[in-house]
């Protein structure tokens, strides 16, 4: 099963855990790190590689909230000594779910394309259009 490692700015990594358990329940071998107000890089770069040394894994899914933020370029930096993990900017719950859908069965290659696929085909503008109706065939109501 491959780890996976939530953080954010934050409590966004916390909230994604609330939301996760109340959707599904809880999850085993995956992993919620906030990076709060006052903590700095190196506190959160410490908590990140000791969970990753915790997992004894070769390939981890890190998810985090900002492309460019503190958490995604902390575990870009980390991931530079794994090169079977994957690290995703921009997280949000369909690519969390995708990842633990996926986790069992795949590498973290796989999961990672399976994560990308989810977060555009969920992802959608619903568009506010008026409908005239104004054809005999609606005056009864359905």
């Amino acid at each position: 099963m491959t780890p996976i490692i939530v953080t954010g700015h934050g409590e966004f990594a916390s909230a994604l855990e609330k939301t996760m358990e109340y959707v599904i329940g809880p999850q085993e071998n995956i992993y919620f790190v906030n990076f709060n107000n006052g903590m700095g890089n190196t506190e959160l770069e410490e908590k990140l590689r000791k969970i990753v040394s915790e997992t004894e894994s070769e390939e981890i899914i890190f998810l985090a909230d900002i492309v460019g933020g503190t958490p995604f370029s902390t575990a870009v930096l980390i991931s530079q000594d794994m090169p079977k993990s994957r690290v995703f900017g921009g997280c949000n719950m369909p690519m969390l779910f995708a990842a633990l859908e996926m986790r069992e069965e795949g590498t973290a290659e796989e999961i990672a394309e399976d994560i990308l696929a989810d977060a555009k085909t969920n992802t959608a503008l619903f568009e506010n259009t008026v409908c005239s109706c104004e054809s005999d065939e609606f005056e009864d109501g359905i």
